[in-house]
């Protein structure tokens, strides 16, 4: 009789610590500059704001553990088809091999743009207006358009490791111009080194949609997902977090 109320109480226990139980998903984030992260020992920027509101939007059934990745990292992770969910991501730059990926709706709208120091009398309309400037880009980074003009030797090209690198040289005017997100373009722009020092020039790119990559490994988690998206948008206090940064959703 002894025992068999252990076995009962074991039994118990197990089904309601399951009933409770707590799915664990990590979602990646390969975007470190601001604002995606202003200060990761304090856990400041829209990496971790994001996180935190769709954690709350998912109740207590899944929580989301954030792991920052370089984006070679990341290359190698869909192309051994791990599970993988991705921050900030867009269509256009990430192409499945076999099985399509999901995407969440829009989390704001983005694009590349040129900025140049204040004084500097200059305005891109069109990409051929680079001619016989020297550029600041991104380790790494694709322009396209303007990596042709460098190939032709009509363009100049020097990158920095960092947008801030790159702001550095702006202001020092060991460049004409730099290529920058506008997302963080805005953040900079606010910050007392770079104020009213700077001015953006063109933005010869099209604007795209940054959004959440979701593998299919994910396919049957999707309803709760999206459920979480469309009400992402909505709440006050993410939109106060964007509204912070000067972006919009849409």
């Amino acid at each position: 009789m002894v025992f068999l109320r252990f076995v009962l109480t074991c039994w118990f226990c197990l089904v309601t610590t399951s009933a409770f139980a707590t799915t664990r998903l990590t979602i990646y984030a390969y975007h470190q500059a601001p604002p995606f992260i202003i200060n990761a020992d304090t856990e400041t920027g829209l990496n971790y704001d994001i996180v935190r509101e769709l954690t709350k939007l998912l109740d207590d059934k899944y929580q989301l553990d954030l792991q920052i990745i370089s984006r070679p990292e990341l290359n190698a992770r869909l192309a051994a088809d791990l599970p993988t969910m991705v921050l900030w991501a867009n269509p256009a730059w990430f192409q499945a091999k076999e099985k399509p990926y999901h995407w969440s709706p829009a989390l704001f709208v983005d694009r590349e743009i040129f900025v140049s120091p204040y004084d500097v009398e200059l305005k891109i309309e069109q990409l051929t207006d680079l001619k016989d400037k020297v550029v600041g880009g991104i380790q790494g980074y694709k322009y396209p358009g303007v990596d042709e003009l460098i190939t032709d030797n009509q363009v100049k090209r020097i990158d920095s490791s960092s947008d801030k690198e790159n702001l550095g040289r702006l202001l020092d005017k060991s460049v004409d111009l730099i290529v920058i997100t506008r997302s963080s373009f805005l953040y900079y722009g606010r910050q007392q080194q770079f104020l009213g020092k700077m001015k953006v020039v063109g933005q010869p790119y099209p604007s795209y949609k940054r959004q959440i990559l979701i593998t299919q490994h994910y396919t049957e988690l999707l309803p709760v997902l999206e459920q979480a998206f469309n009400k992402l948008n909505k709440q006050p206090g993410w939109k106060a977090r964007l509204e912070l940064y000067g972006l919009k959703s849409q």
